[in-house]
Formats: structure tokens, C-alpha cells, sequence
């Protein structure tokens, strides 16, 4: 369970990260520090994506092609 306070506290720090980023972090976050590490290494150059396999925020030149998507 993530605590509230770190929360609210990471939301102030990490302004600059928009809100829908930062709640997809939030709810794929494992503990408090993988919050803090997932933040932590979102990358300036956008387009970005979700890499299950490093559990980060990944940039990516072509979103269509960045992994298999099976549904």
C-alpha cells in the first residue's frame, strides 16, 4: 500500500510530470520507492510508453511499433 503523505509529497515534487502520467505511475507502482524510481527516470524526450519488462517509462520512436500487442 502506497502512503498518502509520500504521494501528495511526489505529486509537488514532480509538477513538471503531467497528471495522467503520473497517476498511470501511481497505480502501476508497486511500493513506495518503485513510485519514487518509476518517477524518477520518466524521460524529457516524448513520445514515451509503458515497458512492462523494465517497469519504466521507455521513449520510443514509433508507438505503433514499440512492443506486440496481444489482446
Amino acid at each position: 500500500m502506497l502512503n498518502k503523505d509520500l504521494v501528495e509529497k511526489l505529486k509537488e515534487r514532480y509538477v513538471v510530470v503531467h497528471p495522467l502520467i503520473f497517476h498511470r505511475s501511481l497505480s502501476r507502482a508497486k511500493s513506495d520507492s518503485d513510485l519514487f524510481d518509476i518517477l524518477d527516470t520518466i524521460p524529457s524526450k516524448l513520445p514515451i510508453m509503458w515497458s512492462e519488462e523494465a517497469r519504466r517509462w521507455s521513449t520510443v520512436d514509433d508507438v505503433f511499433l514499440f512492443e506486440d500487442f496481444n489482446l
